[in-house]
């Protein structure tokens, strides 16, 4: 593998593409695609309901969302004991911590974990949301 980028440097193999990335574009500019604009297809479709835990529909109809310094109500679609899946058309990235408020209820801090059609599944930890 040396030995081919040393030829390279060299010049004694001519470079047939430009590089993948350059350093002074390495920065995304307003408007440009995001990796939550691709989709990606599962290896494989589920064949059974693979969740730990019930979803509880119409329990909360709104939260309120803190995202980057933003605060924005968003619909929520179900409820679990550990996390939530509400509708917007925020785009934050897998990984990304959101604050999460319910009416009457203290603020969670919830970490989103997927992204699909305008519906975004956080979670906010084993337990955090008492449904009993």
């Amino acid at each position: 593998m040396h030995e081919f980028r040393t030829a390279i440097i060299n010049g004694e193999v001519k470079a047939t593409q430009s590089p993948a990335a350059r350093k002074d574009k390495c920065r995304r500019q307003d408007g440009e695609a995001t990796l939550v604009d691709i989709p990606i297809p599962r290896g494989e479709r589920r064949k059974t309901n693979q969740r730990n835990e019930d979803r509880f529909l119409d329990v909360v109809e709104r939260a309120t969302i803190t995202f980057r310094g933003k605060k924005s109500l968003v619909r929520t679609v179900n409820v679990s004991g550990s996390g939530v899946m509400i509708e917007s058309n925020i785009m934050p990235r897998i990984g990304e911590v959101i604050g999460l408020e319910f009416e009457n209820f203290d603020r969670l801090q919830a970490v989103v974990r997927w992204v699909k059609q305008g519906r975004i599944g956080l979670d906010v930890g084993e337990g955090a949301i008492d449904l009993g």
